[in-house]
């Protein structure tokens, strides 16, 4: 239900807390205090069948007693009277509810169908429930405390989500001592309703929230994460640590790559995907948004180490090889500045100042690494040392990074009471600052992380399929003819011949050219809460003893399938050592995944061995099983459909339209690919300064790289860009384009229109706002919306001919609005 009535939980006016249980020592006495006396500036009511005055206010006899609406009910009390409540809720027409109710399942004798029966409240009256086995939520900005932690915290712009409110509540007390400042925190419980990605589109939103930690044991719905996060991360960090590591699948297993992946594999090729960084543990959360909240992001992994202990810069570079991130080589011009504090044979990372370095060394030491092209980041480690102030140092440090402010430094000083002075002032100059040197290397890679998995997002694919049409009638008689015999495993032939009609090469022997050939396998199995995944790595009888595998989820365009390649050994030895190129695997797998976004009726595939040498690749050995289901006839929808067996929405071919210009000539419309970007360049190119104004609703001069991979790397759930393409001179070209953004409550959406300024008054920007309100029609959009410019009359006349009506008018801009049938 995404955001859903969601302000009436976390943004109420008034409050009732049902069932309270008065004493010192009670939680929702705790959690009513919180919210009478820290401040929250709406209504709170005291709803208890005992009338005995609490913190003040006199109690109701029932929630349908209380004189005033309420937006959100609070029932802390006992689960024998939870479904009362929950009817009075009803009754009073609230909204949200929060269900405390700790330790529910373990308390419930049938708690699957208690959890089955909140829900069913959650779709019949529209009413949002956090909880059960929730801690409530704290938004100091607001000054509401709508929990039972006694903490208070100061307003900052770190959100925290956790699945466990036992655990959170131990990081909380960590939290406050180190006194970090939040925008947002809850604890979600069981998820009967408000899940982890309702709280991602929830505080995408929200103004204060500039990054995102999360702990997390599962999630409910693999798509609906994804494309959550998906869009939170292009905007701002989201931080992960998930538990549940080592846990197998549940079910069985057909191939021998599924039978070895582990649960685990699975969400972080997902994280991945979505541009979420994974950390190995919780207080790494913190250490990371402290990160990334205070210094430049590195743009790559090489990193210099300044220190005056051999030993913590041993450890430090030990964690930095243990992460993958590189020492940096330190360039000719930084050696030569380092010697009027270095000997000769010293200059070199890390740069050992030795014991007693005076603060003046740190300084040129740091400076001259931060002006180095071949650093990407600088780390200062030190241990206490009498005569030297921990103060001075850590000026120096300051000092220096005010100088270079584009790259990051970050500091370890070892040890307690005699650094604590230096710590709070680097603290104070957002320099961030930890423990250990594992710690601090860690953090700066992370970084690195979320940088790098923000361009990888925003990559221009090439394009390997241009005009491939597989027969998939030809595939779809192999299957069903299968199924209809109640056989659920393709023999060898038929396997090899849908590989065939997919462009896969495939033979049962070895081509005589090769001399030296390897093998790989290719493979994919369905994972209960992200559907198909693609698995690659090492094959043949090895593949089990190995497990060099690599994680990818469909659909994979050229730039995907690379980076599943890249996260393996063998890729890394046949395409370093070898010198043998990657484009045949990169093509194997996306062909292989268009297979799979195709077929939902296969349930798992093992390719192995896949032979490959420096002439490319060959299967020769290939298994298929098919889903129970696969005997049934396919159903087609000319209607939007996103399959189920897949996370991420596939290119949507239902929305290609051929359509006539007033001229006659004839003009493509389609959705937008990630490979459109260099013919979206050139359109962008050829705009007026006008043009981009009126559009833009400010002056601009030029579109970056990041902004048009924004147009072109869409999430079709969330977002649809059609594009109007034209052939001339035997060259596609594209002429104008209209987006169609969901909201977060889904059922309505932004429209905005481009036309190409040499194909103005033709008609187009009618047929383009036609055709993508019969796309929002099948999409579900009840209403959508457009801002104009009051001085844009052109289109103020086009959104009226189209059915748009004003909302509101402001000083420059026109709100309109159509309603969808």
């Amino acid at each position: 239900m995404s955001i859903y009535n969601l302000d009436h939980v976390f943004k109420p006016k008034s409050i009732a807390v049902v069932d309270v249980i008065p004493g010192d020592a009670s939680p929702s006495e705790l959690l009513l205090r919180n919210l009478v006396w820290r401040g929250f500036r709406g209504d709170v009511f005291l709803v208890n069948k005992a009338q005995e005055e609490i913190c003040g206010l006199v109690p109701y006899p029932s929630l349908t007693a209380v004189p005033s609406p309420v937006d959100l009910a609070i029932i802390a009390g006992p689960v024998e009277n939870l479904w009362d409540n929950l009817n009075d809720c009803v009754k009073k027409k609230v909204k949200g509810v929060i269900i405390l109710a700790r330790d529910f399942v373990a308390q419930m004798k049938n708690p699957e169908v208690a959890l089955s029966q909140l829900y069913g409240y959650v779709v019949k009256h529209n009413i949002r429930i956090l909880g059960p086995n929730t801690l409530g939520f704290l938004r100091p900005h607001l000054k509401l405390y709508a929990s039972v932690v006694p903490n208070k915290f100061e307003p900052g712009n770190l959100a925290f989500i956790s699945d466990s409110s036992t655990l959170a509540s131990a990081i909380l007390d960590w939290a406050e001592k180190k006194r970090v400042g939040f925008s947002f925190f809850t604890s979600l419980g069981d998820k009967v309703d408000i899940d982890l990605s309702d709280m991602i589109d929830y505080l995408g939103i929200d103004f204060h929230t500039r990054a995102l930690i999360v702990f997390i044991r599962d999630v409910k719905s693999g798509r609906k994460f994804i494309r959550a996060a998906r869009a939170f991360s292009r905007a701002k960090p989201i931080m992960v640590v998930k538990s549940g590591r080592f846990v197998s699948f549940d079910g069985e297993r057909y191939t021998d790559m599924a039978q070895i992946i582990k649960r685990d594999w699975v969400y972080s090729a997902a994280f991945r995907r979505a541009g979420v960084v994974e950390v190995d543990e919780l207080l790494e959360l913190f250490h990371v948004a402290e990160s990334l909240a205070k210094q430049p992001r590195p743009k790559g992994k090489r990193l210099a180490i300044v220190t005056n202990a051999g030993g913590a810069a041993g450890i430090a570079v030990d964690a930095l090889r243990a992460n993958n991130g590189d020492l940096a080589e330190l360039s000719p011009k930084t050696k030569e500045a380092l010697k009027e504090i270095l000997p000769e044979e010293r200059l070199k990372n890390p740069v050992d100042l030795l014991s007693y370095a005076p603060p003046s060394a740190y300084h040129k030491a740091i400076l001259a690494c931060l002006r180095d092209p071949q650093v990407d980041g600088v780390i200062v480690l030190h241990t206490p040392e009498f005569g030297i102030n921990v103060e001075e140092l850590a000026w120096a440090i300051i000092k220096a990074h005010q100088q270079v402010r584009y790259k990051p430094v970050l500091a370890s000083f070892m040890g307690e009471e005699r650094v604590e002075a230096g710590r709070q002032l680097l603290s104070e100059h957002n320099i961030p600052n930890f423990i250990t040197p594992v710690e601090t290397v860690k953090s700066f890679l992370y970084m690195y992380r979320y940088d790098h998995l923000l361009k990888l997002l925003f990559e221009t694919p090439g394009s390997l399929l241009e005009n491939f049409f597989p027969d998939q009638k030809k595939v779809r008689k192999i299957i069903e003819k299968a199924a209809l015999e109640d056989r659920f495993i393709l023999n060898q032939e038929e396997s090899f011949a849908i590989l065939e009609t997919y462009g896969i090469k495939v033979s049962k022997e070895l081509p005589e050219s090769e001399a030296e050939v390897y093998p790989l396998s290719v493979g994919m199995f369905k994972d209960s809460h992200f559907g198909s995944i693609i698995s690659f790595g090492f094959g043949g009888p090895a593949l089990k003893a190995e497990k060099d595998i690599a994680l990818g989820l469909p659909p994979l365009n050229q730039t995907l399938a690379l980076r599943v390649l890249e996260r393996t050994k063998i890729y890394k030895f046949l395409t370093e050592e070898k010198k043998y190129s990657p484009v045949p695997l990169e093509k194997l797998l996306v062909l292989f995944s268009l297979l799979i976004v195709d077929f939902p009726e296969i349930k798992e595939i093992e390719l192995n061995p896949v032979w490959f040498g420096k002439n490319g690749y060959v299967v020769s050995g290939a298994k298929i099983y098919l889903e129970d289901f696969a005997f049934l006839p396919r159903k087609e929808t000319r209607t939007y459909h996103c399959p189920a067996h897949l996370a991420i929405c596939p290119y949507p071919n239902q929305f290609v339209f051929n359509v006539c210009l007033k001229d006659g000539s004839e003009v493509n419309i389609r959705p937008i690919k990630p490979e459109d970007e260099p013919l979206l360049a050139e359109m962008f190119s050829s705009l007026s300064g006008e043009t981009l104004r009126l559009r833009f609703m400010q002056p601009r001069n030029q579109i970056t790289h990041e902004e048009l991979a924004r147009m072109c790397h869409v999430d079709y759930d969330r977002e649809l860009n059609l594009v109007a393409e034209v052939k001339e001179d035997g060259k596609l070209r594209i002429i104008g384009m209209i987006n169609l953004l969901r909201l977060p409550d889904e059922e309505s959406a932004e429209m905005a229109l481009l036309v190409a300024d040499n194909c103005q008054g033709k008609g187009l920007g009618w047929l383009l706002c036609n055709t993508m309100l019969q796309v929002a029609k099948q999409l579900g959009i009840k209403k959508v919306y457009m801002e104009i410019l009051t001085e844009n009359v052109r289109m103020q006349k086009l959104a009226e001919k189209l059915g748009f009506r004003i909302q509101s008018r402001e000083e420059d801009v026109i709100r309109v609005v159509k309603e969808i049938a």
